[in-house]
């Protein structure tokens, strides 16, 4: 990878805005879809979060991940912090995830995920299976069948199926075409403990205002410190508050 070689050519700048944001705004999965996961957290004690997916997810380009300041981690470790901040629960953070992967090597990780016993799943792929230009019902079905013979083997575990991020239109392997499209096909496996993360939305409304370089670690197909964050909040949004 591309350890903190970016890191030591960036400056960071942190600055206030009175701009009032007009993109969207993810809301809270219903009741069908997280109620079971929410009564855990309402609950207290201890939560097993399992993150499924490729290099975004293991937490390529955040700062954390390479030792260079100012140590975020990725957004799976941002998650189980804002549960543990949201809940007062002890969120325990299990990354299966592995860099350059997509949905086939995730339907041979299905026993390893169901070993770690999870309450939640959070199945974020889509980067690399849009590179290779998987179609999107070929996608779609290998997302459901990890996400259905988890919960057939852990009867209430939730599932956050993570809509990704957008590559660098520039780059060779980006499919633009293919992310909404790719998103559209994740919401309509939304059901029964299984929610939508809309990463793609939220990410593509940013990057009218933004240029890629101020999301993107690697300028290709990694979140920076800030994209991580977009991820977290988007994840943390659907979960919910609580009340």
């Amino acid at each position: 990878g591309e350890g903190r070689y970016f890191h030591d050519l960036e400056s960071a700048a942190f600055y206030p805005t009175t701009e009032t944001w007009s993109g969207p705004v993810p809301q809270p999965a219903t009741e069908a879809q997280l109620g079971g996961f929410r009564g855990k957290l309402i609950a207290g004690g201890t939560v097993k979060v399992v993150t499924l997916g490729d290099s975004i997810s293991t937490g390529a380009n955040a700062s954390g991940a390479v030792d260079a300041p100012p140590g975020q981690p990725g957004y799976h470790g941002l998650v189980a912090q804002g549960l543990e901040a949201r809940f007062g629960v002890k969120a325990v953070a299990k990354n299966l995830s592995v860099g350059g992967m997509s949905t086939p090597w995730g339907i041979e990780q299905i026993p390893s995920v169901v070993a770690e016993g999870p309450d939640l799943l959070i199945l974020a792929f889509g980067m690399n299976d849009a590179s290779g230009q998987t179609p999107p019902d070929v996608y779609a079905a290998r997302t459901r069948e990890i996400a259905d013979r988890v919960r057939a083997a852990r009867p209430g575990c939730a599932v956050i199926l993570v809509a990704t991020m957008t590559a660098n239109s520039e780059w060779v392997y980006a499919r633009p075409e293919l992310y909404p499209v790719y998103r559209d096909a994740l919401a309509k496996l939304t059901g029964r403990d299984v929610a939508l993360a809309d990463v793609t939305a939220v990410w593509s409304a940013v990057l009218e205002k933004k240029s890629y370089l101020s999301l993107s670690g690697n300028g290709l197909n990694h979140p920076n410190d800030f994209g991580h964050r977009l991820y977290a909040d988007v994840i943390l949004s659907v979960i919910g508050q609580k009340k």
